[in-house]
């Protein structure tokens, strides 16, 4: 199984406004007739008048457009852009030199935003700085724990300067050799796409509770690679609470005796390895056994059915219980917070009782287990009943 090629993106789509400069246009334009894909802005301008959006609103340039989008919810965002003067010994020519997108919600923390500018019936976008360059992409991550969680990281290509409010609610993109005449310029888009993020929603209908910029091993064999871990949702056991399970099966194997020479890894991205192993040893009985009933866990997503789930690794498994309780990759899971506390989490039990990894404990007896209450990791018995919740890497 080779889960490099479901690392997809979710991308979302809004009608468009266009804005109209008043007078240039005929009054037929004045309607949006078309959608481009995306979430888009429009405005058109020479930046040194009035602008009307729609209904002949009329504004001054850089006053802003709000406009809402897919990761904004309710929200509206602001678009304001603004124009340079570069001066000549015959004349001068206003340039688009800067846009600035304001009150963006935390909702959008973690989306890309793709900008484009357009003449008036050129389906080709206009170069924005240097010759070529007619596309300008903002990249923003949102990873918990890392310096990119503030927004402040945010980067775009060379020739493009980004600046970003700490809080990561505002952006402003600054070409610094700006090309496109403002008078060349009648609409401007700015696309959103929103691949997976920490807390949001996975590929295989649940939460996404970790994700690696740089990938990690995953699989099988351990050879494919993945960037994120997702957890099944609360429900996910014909829509029940957690189930208890012991590690093993009692029959047809001494569940109390089964050294898995080959389920003894621990690192994220593992855990799919191991819970194979715990498979082929006959351990098939989803009513006994905690790593059968994860890995016959299957969901439908978009019709298509998602059954690659398993038992999390030792380290998978912690990761989780970060997640549960709100806490940053760099906190020990021991240091504090409420359980269903994190971005998207669910039906996890508090409770004295643990929760199964698919790692044994180095002996034939004992197997990894995690409380996610106190968030204290350790070692129990196989004959032990414990919780459990699937995972996935993709």
């Amino acid at each position: 199984m080779d889960y490099s090629d479901n690392e997809i993106q979710d991308s979302y789509h809004d009608d468009p406004i266009e804005l109209i400069q008043k007078g240039k246009l005929p009054s037929k334009f004045l309607t949006v007739g078309v959608l481009i894909l995306g979430s888009l802005f429009f405005f058109q301008g020479t930046f040194a008048s009035n602008i009307s959006i729609n209904s002949s609103q009329s504004i001054e340039f850089g006053q802003g457009i709000s406009q809402t989008v897919a990761c904004s919810g309710s929200n509206s965002l602001t678009l304001t852009a603004y124009s340079s003067f570069t001066n000549s010994i015959e004349s001068g020519t206003h340039y688009l030199e800067k846009v600035k997108v304001s009150n963006i919600p935390t909702s959008c923390r973690g989306a890309d935003f793709t900008m484009r500018a357009y003449g008036d019936s050129d389906s080709t976008p206009l170069s924005l700085f240097n010759v070529n360059a007619k596309t300008v992409t903002i990249e923003t991550i949102d990873t918990p724990g890392t310096s990119n969680d503030g927004g402040i990281a945010w980067a775009g290509a060379a020739g493009v300067s980004v600046t970003a409010s700490t809080t990561g609610d505002a952006f402003t993109v600054t070409f610094t050799t700006p090309v496109a005449p403002s008078s060349d310029v009648a609409k401007i888009t700015i696309e959103s796409s929103k691949p997976y993020y920490y807390g949001g929603p996975g590929g295989g209908g649940g939460t996404v509770f970790y994700v690696s910029t740089t990938g990690f091993n995953c699989g099988t064999t351990i050879t494919a690679r993945c960037k994120y871990l997702e957890a099944a949702p609360s429900g996910w056991n014909a829509g029940g609470t957690e189930p208890l399970r012991y590690w093993a099966q009692q029959t047809p194997i001494d569940y109390r005796g089964i050294y898995l020479g080959s389920a003894i890894a621990t690192a994220i991205g593992t855990g799919y390895s191991n819970t194979r192993a715990i498979i082929l040893q006959g351990n098939s009985n989803t009513t006994n056994s905690a790593a059968a009933l994860a890995d016959s866990y299957t969901a439908t997503v978009r019709g298509a059915a998602v059954s690659d789930w398993y038992l999390p690794a030792k380290d998978e498994l912690d990761q989780m219980c970060k997640w549960v309780k709100g806490l940053s990759d760099a906190t020990p899971c021991t240091s504090g917070g409420a359980i269903n506390t994190g971005p998207g989490a669910a039906g996890f039990v508090d409770s004295a009782t643990n929760y199964f990894s698919s790692t044994q404990y180095g002996s034939a007896w004992n197997v990894y287990v995690q409380n996610f209450t106190s968030g204290a990791s350790g070692n129990d018995g196989k004959d032990y009943l414990h919780y459990l919740r699937p995972i996935r890497a993709f």
